[in-house]
């Protein structure tokens, strides 16, 4: 049996004859009987008995009826499916992404992807950038957004690249300036990231290149609270463009700094099976956000 012999067995059921069924098909009459001898020739028994032209249900047609109806709303729900993910509205998406992004980039991100896309189900955690790449290393999600550097076999990284800025309380100063460097920030309260993050060493490298005392006066594990430190006057930051964007208008300016301290940061994909197109397209969507965010003035880097 086939889909199109139940399909003309349901349609000759629900509509009450041969002639009706033809119409709701679309088919010749001649067309709907042959499907249903062909129909009855595979099961072995009548599904109609034939009286002057019309076909009377048996008792075993009204019994398959029931199964018959279960079967091609399978088929009807598989297709739509299958159209869904053919068009992207369907499936589901894991993200890794780590604090720095978490906190207002993702969600936005994610609220505009999935808008049009009522029937995905996306899955955000916040992890270090440590635990990311193990997550994606271990096949645990569809793309990470994590710090570089990262080598393993075990996972694809497509590089990008960021400015950090110069975060100053609003009313300092050397907001009157177009940009710093390490010779304005001499004697300033600086504050900076703990020496593991590679900010840190490309900092303090400027610094001792310059000839400028390294005197860092606060010390974060994450660039939002060196923002908000310096919103409230503890000091001058170097953060990334993520937490400038978060924290722009509160309390705090931003500024290019020169020589360039480089954020490196990648999307990852696991390398060991293929990535679907519901993730290709998320990680378009990704870069394209991250291009209008970058597009503004104080923040010179681009992915």
């Amino acid at each position: 049996m086939n889909l199109r012999q139940i399909e003309a067995f349901r349609a000759v059921m629900t509509e009450g004859s041969v002639t009706q069924a033809a119409v709701a098909l679309g088919v010749t009459q001649p067309a709907v009987s042959c499907l249903i001898a062909n129909l009855e020739e595979s099961m072995g028994f009548l599904l109609f008995k034939r009286h002057r032209g019309r076909f009377q249900p048996t008792g075993e047609a009204e019994i398959f009826l029931e199964d018959a109806e279960r079967l091609l709303a399978s088929h009807s729900r598989a297709t739509r499916t299958a159209r869904d993910i053919r068009d992207l509205k369907s499936g589901s998406l894991r993200v890794a992404a780590l604090p720095a992004v978490s906190m207002n980039f993702m969600p936005k991100l994610i609220a505009g992807f999935i808008r049009d896309r009522p029937q995905i189900k996306v899955s955000l955690q916040t992890r270090s950038s440590v635990q990311i790449r193990e997550w994606i290393s271990a096949q645990l999600f569809d793309i990470g957004f994590a710090e570089l550097p990262a080598n393993d076999p075990a996972m694809d990284i497509d590089p990008l690249s960021f400015d950090c800025v110069c975060a100053l309380p609003a009313g300092h100063p050397l907001a009157s300036k177009l940009r710093l460097d390490p010779h304005d920030l001499k004697g300033e309260p600086l504050i900076v990231l703990n020496p593991e993050h590679s900010t840190h060493y490309h900092l303090k490298a400027a610094f001792e290149a310059a000839g400028v005392p390294w005197a860092p006066h606060a010390e974060c594990y994450l660039f939002q609270p060196s923002c908000r430190m310096a919103a409230e006057g503890v000091g001058i930051a170097v953060v990334d463009p993520f937490a400038a964007h978060d924290f722009e208008g509160q309390g705090v300016v931003f500024r290019p700094f020169v020589p360039r301290i480089p954020y490196e940061l990648g999307l990852i994909y696991p390398a060991l099976r293929p990535r679907s197109r519901l993730t290709a397209e998320f990680a378009t969507a990704l870069k394209a956000a991250l291009k209008e965010m970058l597009q503004d003035k104080h923040q010179p880097g681009a992915p």
